[in-house]
């Protein structure tokens, strides 16, 4: 069911201070569209959204490994988000570990696959793949799986094979990250993530790189962000100033020939981007919660790019499971935007944004929570 809003204006002004320079950045104007999707009958968890297949993947309350198709307009196909279920015992988390992370897609040469954490005979948590052969779903333990969970799995179709990042849970209570090629066991190898249990921020792949994004601690204790070459084993640190990070992530931006930039988000409050500039990452665009919201913390930020242009949507709020709004904002300083595309007229503790496009456009799915209930919406971006 397709349910309307009636236009809201919202014309802000912000001041991004970049080498001297205020830039101002303007919130736009949209109509908002701003749905239902599943119900909170369907018990649906931090789903991940594949934008080539038209389809989301989620793991519910019981553990059951779902995925379900979306209409053009990014709405279920299925009634109440039935899907389809190809797995059982699946879990979001690791015993002990502060975060949880839901399945999630990853592409190759071999195609699409689903990478998740398993519960094994032994109540456990274990790696487990999923990848679609004969006309079904196949479900498999990874080797060497064994406590270990939360893969975050790569997507560049050019791979032989993708790659996943995860956590193991070692006896002595700490959780180690590390990394492998999905289908070699042998290639293992940990690496220096960063993790943060009040934002929910966590190593990054960065796409068409074989390399981690992070956080890792200068001397002085301030947080910086990294880039973890996974080959080599070696760090490049991005950035050098006294104000915490959290959030590293980098992509091929195409409004800049398709050249690396990455987005920091410093001191909980303020998304930073950063292009390379005579070899130097250099800021070139801030965008400031307190500048345009009444909320204090950018919380959840993540890339996108459509059209030919890089986006970034991102929950605003005073803490990850508070009532928040749900923006985007785009992140080339010649060409500003800034768009709250949740419902205004509605509070809701809103968390976990996540992009798709479809035929019909480019959306935003988030999650609404209502007491230990949770239900799925998405926001048409207006892009």
């Amino acid at each position: 069911m397709h349910l309307g809003y009636g236009a809201h204006c919202w014309i802000v002004t912000s001041l991004a201070m970049v080498g001297g320079t205020a830039m101002a950045q303007s919130a736009s104007t949209a109509a908002v569209d701003d749905v239902q999707v599943c119900p909170y009958s369907a018990n649906v968890v931090d789903p991940e959204f594949d934008s080539n297949s038209q389809r989301m993947v989620f793991v519910d309350q019981q553990g059951r490994l779902k995925i379900v198709s979306l209409n053009a307009d990014g709405t279920s196909k299925s009634p109440g988000c039935a899907g389809t279920v190809i797995d059982t015992g699946a879990t979001l988390a690791v015993p002990g570990f502060g975060l949880k992370n839901g399945p999630e897609w990853a592409r190759s040469k071999l195609g699409t696959e689903i990478y998740y954490t398993k519960l094994d005979a032994t109540q456990q948590p274990t790696l487990a793949r999923a990848s679609f052969s004969g006309g079904a779903w196949q479900v498999q333990l990874l080797s060497k799986g064994s406590m270990r969970g939360l893969p975050l799995a790569t997507t560049d179709v050019a791979d032989p094979q993708p790659r996943i990042m995860y956590v193991q849970a070692l006896p002595d209570g700490t959780f180690p990250t590390l990394w492998r090629e999905g289908r070699d066991a042998r290639t293992e190898s940990a690496f220096p993530g960063s993790v943060s249990d009040l934002s929910g921020g966590a190593p990054r792949w960065v796409p068409g790189q074989r390399a981690i994004t992070t956080t890792q601690f200068d001397t002085g204790g301030t947080a910086q962000a990294i880039k973890y070459s996974i080959d080599s084993e070696t760090v490049e640190t991005l950035t050098a100033d006294s104000d915490q990070k959290d959030e590293v992530w980098m992509w091929p931006a195409p409004e800049f020939g398709g050249e690396p930039i990455f987005f920091t988000v410093a001191n909980n409050c303020c998304l930073r981007v950063y292009r390379q500039i005579g070899g130097v990452w250099t800021l070139i665009n801030a965008i400031n919660a307190a500048d345009f919201s009444t909320y204090t913390r950018i919380i959840s930020p993540e890339p996108f790019v459509y059209k030919g242009r890089s986006y970034v949507s991102m929950q605003l709020g005073n803490q990850k499971n508070g009532n928040s709004d749900i923006w985007i904002a785009a992140i080339d300083p010649a060409a500003p935007l800034l768009r709250q595309i949740s419902d205004p007229s509605t509070l809701r503790v809103r968390n976990e944004p996540e992009f798709m496009s479809t035929p019909s456009g480019a959306y935003i799915y988030y999650t609404t929570i209502v007491g230990s209930q949770v239900s799925l919406r998405r926001a048409s971006t207006g892009l």
